[in-house]
Parts: structure tokens; sequence; C-alpha cells
């Protein structure tokens, strides 16, 4: 992506992170150009921001079924509940 066209309202990314946003607003700052993103609030250096719409590699899915979907939900929240389970005492400690 050119610096040019990173213009108000363009949705970018910062590949270093992976922050997307949309930029609310470019400044120059000591012979940068920084971009405003509204996700964040941050400035970025335009130099090393990409278009959103721009991926690094092939992404594949996998279709399944709303049954195997299901399945799944049900054993990671049968998981997550087990583990809380354990890792609470059900003390109520302030810690300090």
């Amino acid at each position: 992506m050119s610096t040019d066209d990173v213009v108000v309202g363009a949705v970018v990314r910062y590949p270093r992170t992976g922050t997307t946003g949309k930029v609310l607003r470019v400044e120059e700052i000591d012979g940068w150009k920084y971009a405003e993103l509204d996700s964040t609030g941050l400035y970025y250096r335009v130099d090393e921001l990409v278009g959103a719409d721009r991926t690094t590699g092939h992404v594949e899915r996998e279709e399944r079924s709303l049954e195997d979907y299901l399945k799944e939900h049900k054993e990671l929240k049968e998981q997550l509940e087990g583990v809380w389970e354990k890792a609470t005492d059900q003390s109520c400690e302030g810690g300090g």
C-alpha cells in the first residue's frame, strides 16, 4: 500500500500486531506521516500499514455439519466448567 493511499476513511491493518481499523486522521510528526486508527486511538506510521483487504496467505475453510459444531461446543463447555471448578476454592480472599 502506498503512503498516498492512506487517507481518512481507509481501512488498514498494522501487520506487526494484526490491528485493523479505519483511519480517522493523518498527521505529519517529525517528518513522518502517521495515521490514527479508530479501533485503538493510536497512531501508526503510514509506511508500515497495509490495506485491510490484503491477505498474507490462503485460508481454507473446513465444512462441518451443525451437529459437529454443537458437539465441539458442548465438549469445550464441559472442559471449561471442569477447569473452573478445580481452579476455585470458593473462598473470597482480598489478596492483600
